[in-house]
């Protein structure tokens, strides 16, 4: 009998791993940029249909209210969150009532519409978080001083904020002189007064910086004034402060006298780590606290000034753009609406290219 023919195992060799090794990672660079586009794409439209559901929420609020917009934010007169244009406190012992409440508090929308998933924590932190750690930013203080989760006060206002009003469609709550510390105050705005609806931002996506949306009360402490709307505007008489001008005096501004290329956008990396964007006494334009986070194919633009971000118009749909088109093409509105006085805006003609 002869013997029995051994059985030789074979297996890789190290070229032929090695090999094996190199393809997976040639396909793993070749897949994952086109991966992590199809990632960035998916969130940027889930933004956009978060906005859209805030749209359908604002229509109802709109049907309700016989056609006027609610302000961007007032001082509530007590901790129910009721509040009076005509009674304005001059200070603010219960916080804020924001435009969101005026959606999801009565039951029209989610208060998590109001999130996007390209924020870190889904949005800006109010400015009086409350008694939920989660609700807090490391660095944040509230109105009193707070560093930490407190019951002693909660803004009335979506506990995470992706999205700003238009200013000029929704008002602050400066509706005194007292309030506003100028002669011009801000006033309703009735959907009859915005000519072109369909054309006319209402709502935008903030910068996806909670602390450049802040003010620095002092070191490592920074209160988040995510409440604030944005002015795109500058008054050639008064500049960033839309208040102080008499208001026989015209008129307003696309961009700032100095710069009508760029109306004032900064470069990304100039706004990483700004804070008080949303302030006057900044000295920057406010088109600054617009988001630039989501894809944009203009890879030129996009290198220096970031991507875009999605629009909600006056009359219901949703764009995506760049914080630069939306002052090119004039969509933030023909007047200064919500501010008492000659309010037309001088630059109306569009420049015809934008990014």
């Amino acid at each position: 009998m002869g013997r029995k023919r051994e059985r030789k195992l074979s297996g890789f060799t190290l070229i032929e791993l090695m090999v094996v090794v190199a393809i997976i990672a040639l396909l793993v660079a070749i897949l994952l940029p086109s991966l992590q586009s199809a990632r960035a794409h998916t969130k940027a439209v889930m933004c956009g249909s978060n906005l859209h559901h805030v749209g359908l929420a604002m229509a109802n609020y709109l049907f309700t209210s016989k056609g006027t917009y609610p302000p961007s934010y007032a001082y509530p007169n007590d901790m129910d969150g009721n509040w009076s244009s005509t009674n304005q406190p001059q200070g603010k012992d219960f916080g804020y009532v924001h435009w969101s409440h005026f959606m999801y508090d009565s039951g029209q929308i989610n208060d998590k519409a109001f999130q996007c998933p390209i924020y870190e924590n889904g949005g800006a932190p109010r400015t009086n978080p409350g008694k939920e750690s989660k609700d807090w930013e490391t660095e944040q203080v509230d109105q009193n001083g707070q560093q930490q989760a407190n019951d002693l006060l909660t803004d009335k206002q979506a506990p995470r904020m992706a999205y700003t009003a238009n200013a000029a469609i929704m008002p602050r709550n400066k509706f005194t002189p007292q309030l506003s510390g100028g002669q011009r105050v801000n006033t309703f705005v009735r959907e009859q007064n915005v000519r072109h609806p369909g054309a006319t931002i209402s709502v935008a996506e903030f910068l996806n910086n909670w602390k450049a949306l802040g003010k620095i009360v002092s070191a490592g402490q920074i209160e988040s004034k995510s409440h604030r709307p944005i002015n795109p505007f500058y008054h050639i008489g008064s500049g960033f402060n839309e208040y102080t001008s008499p208001p026989n005096t015209p008129g307003y501004l696309y961009g700032i006298p100095q710069d009508q290329d760029f109306y004032g956008l900064l470069p990304t990396i100039e706004v990483r780590d700004r804070t008080n964007i949303l302030d006057h006494t900044s000295g920057l334009s406010q088109i600054n606290a617009i988001g630039r986070h989501h894809p944009n194919a203009n890879s030129v633009y996009a290198k220096k000034y970031g991507g875009t971000a999605n629009f909600l118009y006056c009359d219901g749909h949703v764009e995506q753009m760049t914080a630069l088109d939306t002052v090119v093409k004039r969509q933030w509105g023909t007047n200064y609406f919500a501010i008492s006085g000659e309010n037309q805006i001088l630059n109306m003609t569009p420049v015809t290219s934008g990014n």
